[in-house]
């Protein structure tokens, strides 16, 4: 439904009112600057306290009955406060009851800009409003015929699948200026440059670019707006009208007056053009959405145990453009906060796709829970190994703008040829940043630079390791705990410092002779002798295995 406000288009202005047959006898007699203020509606004053009962746009007929003739000062209070209401004008008859209105209070009325029209006495109030209500209601009825003409051709255009580029290519058509559609759902701008158009509409996407970095919270802006803005030295009016869905701002469409004055009428036509593009956008949106559900499932198939699942997945390949036989390697991104908001989520997904479409790589992007999947193909398994590093290092800087406080970590998995051997990748990648998280504060872990960790994180040696730590490092860690000694510290600050006595007590702040103390009493609670090498590794080792193990 398209409603009509009070709008230039649906009322009158003074100056049409007063040549009209029902005021021919009148005259205006102050407050010429305001005859084009626009006559929604006409009202009588019946009564003192009328201004509470008044609106804006009215014309107000009164006779000067009312007026105290002596009193100039309630007189100018009445002017006054006729216009903070924004009273289109006041009809006064002033015969008989005064000879005319103070050259104060026609002075007042010149500077607030309020037309006093001089009424006729001989003529009836009725004979006034009567035909003025009716030329309004002429011009409102011919302007939602406009209107709604407008609506049904840009709903036509919608049900023709033109999209949101052909709905703004007939709107340009009305408006005659630039338009601009931000879609802020996928982060993009939609316009249409007609051939002959001389308009910088990348100047005006910068411009709104700058507008919403200023501050996030304009994108959640639910009201119409206008700014002035400057464009080549120039001041130019801009007007920013929401697309909202289901409550929610989606997008904005931006107007700029370039061409010629943006009339109501225009605003009008916007705004319906705004419901009309929310549909477009909620549509858009609820396809994304289908295929980003089907990406899912085609994902879970294709890391199930169960076989005929992966061979459906396997079938379905080439829907998403991946070779079963290429070679694959898989970016974890773990998110901590992704569960609580899973629009963030979905918008980091949809980023996250247009880098890859940046960096020309071929992926598909899963979000599961905390994290999200990128998987990589690759037709050669020539040097992948460094581009997958290098574009871990540009998912790192997309990360830092989009995530606060840095609350994520990338593990990278190593390569494998074949579809079918994706899940290795996700295991490794996991890996990856389980070890990252005990050993590097580096936000980016490639599961092939864990050197010996990569070993030790296997599942299937979790019972070897325990072993090998209890035969080791147990006795020391059990000591600590007893006895509250710091004995496994000091073990770590020996190998952290290559061995250096002098330099392990400085790490510790400790005095040189107790470093020594505690290496002795090490040997003997561990029966590894620190200088047989065997048993130097064996006990680096076994730190390595506790932190893996997490057992503290």
């Amino acid at each position: 439904m398209v409603v009509i406000h009070m709008l230039k288009e649906s009322g009158i202005t003074v100056k049409q009112a007063i040549e009209m047959d029902c005021l021919k006898k009148s005259k205006i007699v102050a407050g010429h600057r305001g005859i084009h203020n626009i006559i929604s509606k006409v009202n009588i004053m019946a009564d003192p306290d009328i201004f509470d009962w008044v609106s804006e746009g009215e014309l107000l007929l009164t006779t000067a009955y009312s007026f105290k003739k002596d009193d100039i000062a309630m007189q100018k209070k009445f002017i006054i406060e006729a216009s903070k209401k924004k009273l289109a004008g006041i009809g006064i008859k002033i015969y008989p009851y005064m000879d005319g209105l103070a050259k104060e209070v026609i002075d007042i009325a010149d500077y607030l800009g309020l037309p006093i029209i001089d009424i006729d006495y001989a003529t009836p109030f009725t004979d006034i409003m009567t035909p003025i209500f009716k030329e309004i209601f002429n011009k409102q009825a011919a302007l939602l015929q406009k209107v709604e003409r407008v609506h049904n051709h840009l709903m036509d255009v919608m049900l023709r699948e033109g999209g949101i580029k052909e709905i703004i290519k007939t709107l340009k058509k009305i408006i005659q200026n630039p338009i601009v559609v931000r879609d802020h759902y996928f982060d993009t701008y939609i316009y249409h440059m007609e051939e002959n158009e001389t308009y910088d509409y990348d100047t005006l996407i910068e411009k709104s670019n700058k507008f919403f970095d200023r501050n996030n919270d304009y994108k959640w802006m639910n009201i119409k707006t206008e700014r002035i803005e400057v464009l080549k030295d120039k001041e130019v009016k801009r007007i920013m009208i929401p697309i909202i869905v289901k409550g929610n701002v989606y997008g904005h469409i931006f107007v700029w007056e370039m061409s010629k004055e943006i009339s109501n009428y225009d605003q009008v036509a916007l705004e319906s053009a705004s419901t009309i593009m929310a549909l477009e956008f909620l549509k858009k949106s609820s396809v994304y959405a289908v295929e980003h559900r089907y990406k899912a499932e085609f994902f879970e198939d294709l890391i199930s145990n169960d076989e005929k699942r992966k061979e459906r997945a396997m079938s379905r390949a080439n829907i998403y453009k991946l070779d079963c036989n290429a070679y694959y390697a898989v970016f974890n991104i773990f998110i901590e906060d992704a569960e609580k908001d899973m629009e963030f989520k979905n918008k980091l997904v949809l980023n996250l796709e247009k880098l890859c479409v940046d960096q020309k790589m071929n992926t598909l992007i899963i979000g599961k829970e905390k994290k999200i999947y990128i998987i990589t193909m690759w037709r050669s398994e020539k040097n992948i190994k460094n581009k997958l590093n290098i574009f871990g290092s540009k998912i790192d800087e997309f990360m830092k703008i989009n995530v606060k406080d840095e609350k994520y970590k990338i593990g990278i998995g190593r390569i494998y040829k074949g579809l079918g051997q994706i899940h290795r990748s996700i295991k490794d990648a996991e890996k990856a940043i389980e070890i990252g998280n005990i050993f590097s504060k580096e936000k980016v872990v490639n599961f092939e630079d864990l050197g010996i960790y990569k070993i030790f994180c296997q599942e299937r040696l979790n019972e070897e390791l325990d072993k090998f730590y209890q035969e080791t490092l147990l006795p020391l860690v059990e000591y600590d705990k007893n006895k509250n000694t710091e004995f496994v510290k000091t073990l770590q600050g020996y190998f952290e410092t290559n061995g250096n006595i002098k330099k392990t007590s400085e790490l510790l702040f400790t005095h040189y002779n107790t470093v020594l103390y505690r290496m002795q009493r090490i040997k003997e609670i561990t029966g590894r002798d620190i200088e047989d090498p065997e048993d130097r590794y064996n006990l680096e080792t076994a730190l390595k295995i506790m932190k893996i193990l997490r057992y503290l």
